[in-house]
């Protein structure tokens, strides 16, 4: 199975690897990279657009791609390695300007938090910058391994529309019948996954315990299946495929995170099936 991560990460660790030289101007090694955990971050701040992650404490071995990402996006090579232990981060506005201050350091979130080896963890940025109600949730992920179904899961990224139950249908205008697939997912909680057969879906959020309040809906990437020559792409029809729907609120009236005018329905793959071409 394939976890995305990051290629930018390498060129981190080759500067953390080399470092000193021998008399005659040689590069050797030093100690080997220390015990990675691995993260991934994801903007569910629905007032100002743009935001940037900053680990202030170490350089090596630390993500450098957790910038300018929009409303709603996920930092660009997804999960990335990070030393583990105690890290502390900040979040900066990355806009030209935003609600209440110009420029592009304005301090939004600060955080220290212990990131355990080997594990994998979602930064989730979630509340209102505007109203001082905004923080960063740090949410472990536990992937399964579907074989040859696939895992789907909810993400409950808003603020303010409460717990939400989501149904999986074929397609995002199908009628809501029966019980949810995930049942009253807490605001900034994922569900638990479920298994199903590889083949095209949607997922429909709605108040929890209240089927006729239908917050969003959204379709599934279709992903692409892989070939001797190209390893495939992990999406609903792809079979091995792991992904998360989020549950994004709509973005403040006046505010730059205009992407989304209603609440929303965002997938994000959180491991892609295995590969078919040769290591």
């Amino acid at each position: 199975m394939r976890i995305t991560k990051v290629p930018m990460l390498l060129a981190v660790l080759a500067v953390g690897a080399v470092g000193c030289s021998t008399e005659d101007g040689q590069p050797t090694a030093t100690s080997a990279p220390p015990p990675l955990a691995y993260v991934r971050y994801i903007n569910a701040l629905p007032d100002t657009q743009n935001t940037t992650v900053r680990f202030i404490d170490y350089i090596e071995f630390t993500p450098q791609t957790f910038v300018n990402v929009a409303y709603r996006g996920v930092g660009q090579g997804l999960y990335q390695g990070l030393k583990a232990g105690s890290r502390q981060l900040r979040i900066f506005n990355a806009d030209a300007t935003n609600f209440t201050t110009a420029g592009n350091t304005a301090v939004l979130g600060d955080l220290t938090q212990t990131f355990e080896a080997g594990k994998y963890y979602t930064i989730l940025f979630t509340g209102y910058a505007r109203t001082g109600t905004k923080k960063i949730v740090v949410l472990e992920d536990v992937i399964p391994a579907p074989g040859s179904n696939i895992a789907i899961r909810v993400l409950n990224a808003n603020t303010g529309l409460g717990s939400v139950d989501a149904y999986k249908v074929a397609a995002v205008g199908d009628a809501i019948t029966g019980t949810p697939t995930m049942a009253a997912v807490a605001e900034q909680k994922y569900s638990s996954y479920v298994t199903s057969a590889p083949g095209a879906f949607a997922i429909r959020a709605t108040a929890a315990g209240n089927a006729a309040t239908i917050h969003a809906s959204g379709a599934a990437p279709a992903g692409t299946a892989g070939t001797t020559t190209a390893d495939p792409i992990g999406g609903a029809t792809v079979a091995g495929t792991v992904i998360t729907a989020m549950v994004f609120p709509a973005s403040v009236t006046g505010s730059m995170a205009s992407a989304s005018t209603t609440p929303s329905v965002v997938y994000v793959v959180d491991k892609q099936p295995p590969r078919t071409t040769s290591p």
